[in-house]
């Protein structure tokens, strides 16, 4: 099962995911390296680049890897994501690390993009754990949005739960009001 969470690649009509590569930085910095993009994270001088390439030398280091995320409505590169603390016990694993381009925000890059890794995740897990930080009420407002709820807060972060029924419940509900 944990080979399954090496994704190679993704994609629908909005975004592709595929394996972040070392050629992959300069572009991530430009997105990532504005000082509003971690306002509301505990770790706010990612925006520094001596800073943020420590955050993405850990993201190609993590056991998955991390998933470069393109738009396909400009073919650019929009943001990144990866999948970590795989529990072979439960089985879970965390979504996170993830940001986008402040252009991106608002769009609906993020939920597609969270909507490929669970449609995939939920073939062979039950349950997707995130950790986000209690100051990032973007981030938590998102994974409420799909479906996640709040499970336990630790220390300066909130554990948020979502489970393949819901998940499916929810996309079922969403897909009959199209």
């Amino acid at each position: 099962m944990k080979e399954k969470l090496h994704i190679k690649i993704l994609e629908n009509e909005i975004v592709k995911l595929r394996q972040t590569k070392q050629e992959d930085f300069d572009q991530l910095f430009n997105l990532g390296g504005k000082k509003e993009i971690w306002e509301q994270h505990s770790d706010k001088d990612r925006y520094k680049k001596s800073v943020f390439l420590e955050y993405f030398n850990q993201g190609l280091k993590n056991e998955f890897g991390s998933l470069t995320i393109i738009s396909k409505d400009d073919g650019k590169i929009a943001g990144w994501t990866r999948l970590y603390d795989f529990d072979e016990k439960q089985p879970t694993v965390k979504i996170g690390y993830t940001f986008l381009g402040k252009s991106y925000w608002g769009s609906n890059i993020n939920y597609n993009v969270k909507k490929l890794i669970l449609n995939y995740l939920f073939s062979f897990i039950d349950l997707v754990c995130f950790d986000i930080f209690e100051k990032n009420i973007r981030s938590q407002k998102a994974v409420k949005k799909l479906g996640g709820v709040l499970n336990e807060k630790r220390e300066d972060k909130h554990h948020y739960i979502l489970n393949n029924k819901s998940w499916t419940r929810q996309e079922a509900e969403k897909n009959k009001n199209l």
